[in-house]
């Protein structure tokens, strides 16, 4: 871990678990995420996971867990390195609306690559007493068959455990701190009511990152690939995944939101008096009629301004990337009730 002190902006650089800057090679995260899951699959392949034959029902489980947990770390590491990425693109690309000093964007910037130590030991500590947790539920309930004669494979199962749950919390919570701080950019933001595209940035990061955590709860799902679904091995997963994934949907955009709204509510009663000082137009003088021809184009250009930074397209695409998660829970189901019948 490396530590960078500067602008009062010091901290742990997270780049020794999630690589932040953009590999120097062609595809260089793909790359990453491959190295990563052959890894992994290597790991519980000479611990004797997929070799190892079931006894009792019990000891089900174990290879759709090795797959989860390749699957997942060889995902979330690149995934919040690509993030964290196109957070800083998003603050250079915010740097003319925000009423802030080159001094506090620099320090902005720096905190998406470096966290206080304070706050990774903290997380480190929720993520290992989780792994820990989950562990000793999943021993009570033989949810993961225990070590059985052979430790190799069980003991494997207790790292990748505790290995997701360290690495997960660490991204999670690498990710909501992100939003945070989006959510501080945007009270020191200007509003440019009829340019609000300038605004974009801070829903882009809010998509991204609500797509990432969808991304991770998509492979849930593998764990039932041995046709045993043991609701102790996944529900525990998806609450640490999916009620961060609403704060990293609203945190971004919620404060830039309110000043939005509030920047429109202000204009429309600016208007509203102006068009009240002016005497009743009089279909019979155009004059009076073209004085205030222009408050009225003005307020009607006013009340189309949307009060998010949102763009209808990406709305519509996150709400339908909201039901992937589903969807793979039903493919699954149905893939297995037609290898059973094939069988």
């Amino acid at each position: 871990m490396k530590a960078r002190q500067g602008n009062g902006a010091g901290g742990v650089d997270l780049g020794w678990l999630f690589p932040i800057r953009t590999p120097s090679l062609p595809g260089g995260r793909w790359l990453l995420g491959g190295v990563l899951l052959c890894s992994l699959l290597a790991f519980f392949w000479v611990c004797g996971v997929f070799a190892r034959v079931p006894q009792n029902e019990s000891e089900q489980g174990t290879v759709g867990a090795a797959l989860f947990f390749s699957v997942i770390l060889a995902y979330i590491i690149p995934i919040y390195g690509y993030i964290s990425e196109r957070t800083i693109a998003a603050l250079d690309a915010l740097h003319d609306v925000l009423d802030a000093s080159a001094q506090r964007l620099d320090g902005w910037r720096s905190r998406v690559r470096h966290k206080p130590a304070r706050w990774l030991n903290v997380v480190l500590a929720i993520g290992i007493l989780s792994g820990v947790a989950h562990n000793l539920v999943l021993s009570a309930g033989e949810g993961l068959g225990g070590l059985g004669p052979d430790p190799a494979p069980g003991l494997a199962i207790i790292v990748g455990t505790q290995l997701t749950w360290i690495v997960v919390t660490l991204a999670v919570a690498g990710l909501l701190d992100n939003a945070q701080l989006l959510y501080r950019m945007g009270t020191a933001c200007r509003v440019p009511l009829f340019e609000t595209g300038r605004l974009r940035p801070f829903a882009t990061v809010a998509v991204i990152s609500t797509l990432a955590l969808i991304g991770a709860q998509a492979a849930f799902p593998i764990l039932n690939i041995e046709g045993r679904s043991d609701p102790l091995a996944y529900i525990p997963g998806l609450l640490a995944t999916g009620i961060p994934m609403i704060l990293l949907a609203a945190l971004p955009v919620w404060s830039v939101h309110r000043r939005i709204a509030a920047a429109k509510r202000d204009a429309l009663a600016a208007v509203s008096l102006a068009l009240a000082a002016q005497p009743a137009p009089d279909p019979q003088q155009p004059q009076s009629v073209a004085a205030v021809a222009p408050l009225l184009a003005y307020r009607r250009e006013l009340l189309q301004v949307s009060e998010w930074p949102f763009d209808v397209g990406v709305f519509t695409r996150l709400g339908l990337y909201l039901i992937i998660p589903p969807l793979t829970w039903v493919g699954a189901a149905l893939i297995e009730n037609l290898v059973d019948n094939l069988l």
